[in-house]
């Protein structure tokens, strides 16, 4: 497979396409980084042990849900998620949509390198009481993830399919070291939080780790053999994402540190996780950077598919050195208000406006602005904002109104817009 294509705005071909396992291992991969440690640790110390469960588990079905109808969309245009929004949103209007997605992807690229700068810094200093610069490792570490990413999905999928087995039982190692003991397990279960978020923050916080999963989906099915291939990669959000979540948690009720290396360090898993942590993070942002490009390619056809990478790259690794992980929570939270709907929007295209009949040859005869999707979005997206700010209460959940609300006003703007109904 060419790294200068990729199939970034054409259909994948039927001898391109992937097994569901080896689809699901790029999944698995994408939950085993340092933030969704991060966000597992804070999550458990705020709510406590058991809230965090229930926030975990009502997270991932509910982001599971949207993932298995995202999933079988991508397998069967095999187009990529910037390649089925044009159809959607127009050819102009799907550019203000993806550029709200790469600042995201960008953004979670710079949160992920920075952690995993920190984290590394902290392993070398404990091992060899050697002090590196943050940066330096954040600077050494982008760029083997950008080398790894302009080569392309297969690549990310051979990697993956090496790397995700070690992370896999890394991760269970973590929780078998930290529940040993009957009483350390009524410890960590009986936990109670400092109650510094509600519950509904804390489904926001966790869902915004992983909201943008059902949206582009179909950047991994679109290689997906058959549909039980793309519906089983969705079990490494469903079953590996709370897992990962819970070997954040559990650790760090027992050490009362938030920070993964910390964690480790104080469970004297120094050396094994400084490999494991180097491979997760590599894993992740290399599948995160690889979305980004296609992000890009959609914009402009004429940009090298390894040149949107290393710019992209630099961006983010700036980003990164400039301390950016300050803000991830106020990160998480306003993605969960504004991705949801879009989600909504394209199923609905999909299945009962485009039928599933998307021609990427004839992308540049779709008009500029198909205005009911972009007044659906933009009017879901205030709705979860008001429900964020408890001006109005639905769901009382803001990621479940902005995707209910994508879900209802969408068929309703287009039932009654005139030139769609002509």
């Amino acid at each position: 497979m060419s790294a200068q294509n990729d199939f970034t705005t054409t259909r994948v071909p039927e001898s391109a396409t992937s097994s569901g396992l080896g689809i699901m291992g790029v999944v698995v991969g994408l939950g085993i980084t340092l933030p969704v440690f991060f966000v597992g640790a804070n999550i458990a110390q705020s709510v406590g042990f058991q809230e965090a469960l229930f926030v975990f588990l009502f997270a991932s079905i509910t982001l599971g849900f949207m993932t298995v109808i995202t999933s079988i969309i991508g397998r069967r245009c095999r187009l990529s998620t910037y390649m089925i929004l044009h159809f959607s949103f127009g050819k102009t209007g799907v550019k203000l949509v993806n550029l709200l997605v790469v600042i995201s992807m960008i953004g979670w690229y710079a949160v992920t390198i920075e952690l995993f700068g920190k984290a590394i810094a902290d392993a070398i200093t404990q091992l060899l009481s050697v002090d590196i610069p943050i940066s330096l490792l954040i600077i050494l570490g982008s760029a083997l993830m950008t080398l790894t990413a302009i080569f392309g999905f297969k690549t990310i999928e051979r990697f993956s399919n090496i790397a995700v087995p070690f992370l896999i039982l890394f991760v269970i190692y973590i929780l078998y070291v930290t529940l040993q003991g009957e009483a350390m397990w009524d410890t960590i279960w009986w936990a109670e939080g400092n109650s510094s978020m509600s519950r509904i923050e804390a489904i926001s916080i966790v869902t915004g780790t992983s909201i943008l999963v059902p949206v582009f989906m179909p950047d991994f099915t679109r290689f997906a053999k058959k549909d039980k291939d793309a519906l089983m990669s969705v079990l490494g959000l469903v079953i590996g994402f709370p897992l990962v979540l819970l070997a954040g948690a559990a650790p760090a009720i027992v050490t009362g540190e938030e920070d993964i290396m910390k964690i480790m360090i104080g469970l004297g898993l120094t050396l094994p996780a400084l490999f494991i942590l180097l491979f997760s993070t590599w894993t992740t942002n290399t599948i995160n950077l690889y979305s980004t490009i296609l992000i890009f390619s959609t914009i402009n056809r004429k940009w090298k598919f390894w040149t949107i990478g290393v710019t992209s790259s630099l961006f983010a690794t700036i980003l990164a050195t400039l301390g950016f992980s300050t803000y991830f929570i106020d990160f998480l939270n306003f993605f969960t208000l504004v991705i949801p709907s879009l989600a909504a929007i394209f199923m609905l295209h999909f299945f009962f406006i485009g039928k599933g009949n998307y021609d990427p040859d004839k992308v540049e005869e779709l008009p500029g602005f198909i205005w009911p999707a972009l007044i659906a979005w933009v009017t879901s997206s205030l709705v979860a904002v008001a429900t964020y700010y408890n001006w109005i209460q639905l769901t009382t959940i803001p990621f479940i109104d902005a995707f209910l609300a994508g879900l209802i006003l969408y068929p309703l703007i287009v039932k009654y817009w005139p030139k769609i109904k002509k």
